[in-house]
């Protein structure tokens, strides 16, 4: 393949500036794919820097929007069928404790080393101050 250089025609320094077409970058990006291929071989077979090459690689990545194709095919979305619900119906409130009843509250107390008995705190506690 021929090198496919174009010269720029503006000289503003000494060093011409060397223009590649698109084509070019995309021949070299397709060798650079290939298997068991180093960029930095095919760069210097065409007198290119690999660095400006793995730009132009990188910039074929990001133009493409597919460059590989899926291992399986996307297929259809998948249906989803709705059953409908029944309508929730509001939960009754807790009943409410009778006012004579007591709630019986045990504390156990940690115990002495000088009684062999357990130390308890108990509370009859009227349900009806509760709410």
């Amino acid at each position: 393949m021929a090198l496919g250089t174009l010269i720029d025609t503006e000289q503003t320094t000494k060093l011409t500036r060397r223009i590649f077409a698109p084509e070019f970058k995309q021949h070299l990006g397709e060798l650079c794919q290939q298997p068991d291929t180093l960029v930095s071989k095919v760069a210097m077979q065409h007198q290119i820097n690999a660095n400006l090459l793995h730009k132009w690689i990188r910039q074929s990545i990001s133009m493409s929007p597919v460059l590989k194709s899926l291992p399986h095919p996307q297929t259809d979305f998948l249906p989803v069928i709705l059953h409908s619900t029944p309508v929730r119906r509001e939960v009754p409130p807790p009943p409410v404790p009778e006012k004579k009843a007591l709630a019986h509250i045990r504390i156990p107390l940690h115990q002495q080393q000088e009684s062999a008995q357990d130390q308890m705190i108990e509370i009859d506690w009227s349900m009806e101050s509760i709410t």
